[in-house]
């Protein structure tokens, strides 16, 4: 038995020895500096996955002293809170277990026990931001082998292991585990009991080292990330003809990128692109989703963008290591029902759900920083409401939260910022009803004087 890549062409990884001479760049100053910039703008859109995650791997695997490396598990042993860092927008739902795998040549095999009735996923994301996920949506919650392999692996699997073919070189294992009531300790021996073998790490250097905020702010940092992120993972096959203009940047010849052999003309071009790029991508956030028409956007295609590299990048900007919406469906909103931004300086808001969010799993919405994505640091440690921690539900089921900078005095109180913020509701292992567009969150409405004080 396999399991399948979920929307990513494994057949083939495109060889760099046939990617033939670079494109002519314009000889004269004026248009060289204008076709370098496009190039750049497009090489930042198209590869910002690839170099974000290539840098956070050199920051959690690589860097001197970086623990644990290549092959093993990182655990987050508290759920994450305003001084996470390791990605934008983190749920505070469940403990995140990480783990960066070489698979240049070898299997790593994968154990998992058995979760019981917990929710928990080990997603497998490659390369360029695709996601698998071992989950109890996809094989359950028993105890099971997986056996971890490159692309073009010809061996058998062991008897008694499930063989998972992953497309690039580099693959990131990020684990989720919820967490109930609190149980952080039993989380942990679950935690623990997820296992990797043979932890043989990286078998040769696998380039240099830059950091994501570099990455996200130096445009020198940002295609040294890209130029190895596509040496060690190569590209699919389909994507050769976009990917073969970049090398007249310099990317993806005989030795790794240096802006050192760069005439003045390009490295400003280059630098213009990058910054017109990031600039593009902050302003494009509001738009990672689909708009619903009740002041939410629905997240699509995460984990599985296929040639939308725009979408991708933006998802990737907002946040590293979004899973498919099968796994776990988000709507994000920045605006209250009349469109105004949301901020604790307007005032005080509730959102109200007749019919709570349909799941197989769980639900919750959370609250973020518009500027940083990072969760809003209050004094309760209080960063979600969702169906886990609820304190009280109205009628047949239905349920109010109320979104304020002091305490409101009436149940299901979500602190805020002065400042301006945005709402993300995951639904884990969404019900039919959610992929169908039959149920949608209702607008965040502000609450006028007295009445956001008044427990409805």
């Amino acid at each position: 038995m396999g399991m399948d890549w979920r929307g990513y062409d494994a057949s083939g990884i495109e060889q760099l020895g046939r990617a033939g001479h670079p494109d002519i760049v314009p000889a004269e100053a004026a248009w060289r500096r204008r076709w370098v910039e496009s190039l750049s703008l497009q090489a930042v859109v198209y590869g910002l996955p690839a170099a974000l995650q290539y840098a956070q791997m050199c920051v959690d695997a690589l860097a001197p002293g970086a623990t644990p490396g290549i092959a093993k598990f990182r655990h987050e042993r508290a759920l994450a809170g305003p001084g996470f860092s390791a990605f934008r927008a983190p749920n505070v739902d469940t403990l995140y277990s990480s783990a960066w795998l070489d698979l240049r040549g070898q299997a790593v095999e994968l154990r998992t026990p058995d979760f019981g009735d917990r929710y928990f996923t080990v997603q497998l994301v490659d390369a360029y931001s695709n996601a698998l996920n071992i989950s109890n949506r996809t094989v359950g919650s028993a105890s099971a082998r997986y056996w971890l392999v490159p692309a073009q692996w010809a061996e058998t699997a062991p008897e008694g292991t499930t063989l998972v073919r992953v497309p690039t070189a580099v693959t990131w294992l990020l684990m989720r585990i919820q967490v109930i009531g609190g149980d952080v300790s039993t989380v942990h021996e679950l935690q623990n009991a997820v296992t990797i073998a043979p932890a043989k790490g990286a078998r040769n250097a696998l380039g240099p080292l830059v950091d994501p905020q570099s990455v996200e702010e130096d445009w020198q940092a940002y295609f040294r990330a890209l130029d190895a992120a596509i040496r060690l993972n190569m590209y699919p096959r389909e994507e050769h003809a976009h990917v073969h203009q970049f090398r007249a940047l310099g990317l993806l010849g005989r030795e790794q990128w240096d802006p050192g052999a760069l005439d003045p003309v390009t490295a400003d071009g280059m630098a213009a692109g990058f910054e017109a790029a990031m600039a593009m991508l902050k302003s494009a956030r509001r738009q990672l989703g689909a708009d619903t028409g009740t002041r939410w956007t629905r997240v699509l295609d995460k984990g599985a963008h296929g040639h939308n590299f725009l979408a991708r990048a933006v998802m990737n900007h907002v946040g590293l290591g979004a899973n498919v919406t099968e796994e776990n469906a988000s709507f994000n909103t920045h605006v209250d029902a009349e469109g105004n931004q949301l901020g604790g300086r307007h005032g005080d808001y509730s959102l109200t759900f007749d019919v709570p969010p349909p799941n197989g799993a769980f639900w919750s919405v959370t609250l973020y920083h518009v500027e940083t994505g990072r969760v809003f640091d209050n004094p309760l440690g209080r960063h979600c409401i969702g169906s886990a921690n609820l304190e009280s539900a109205g009628p047949a089921g239905s349920v109010r939260l109320v979104i304020a900078r002091s305490d409101p005095k009436v149940p299901n109180w979500l602190p805020c910022p002065d400042d301006d913020f945005y709402l993300i509701l995951r639904i884990y292992s969404p019900g039919d009803a959610v992929p169908r567009g039959d149920w949608l969150p209702t607008p965040v409405r502000r609450m006028a004087g007295a009445a956001s004080r008044t427990c409805q």
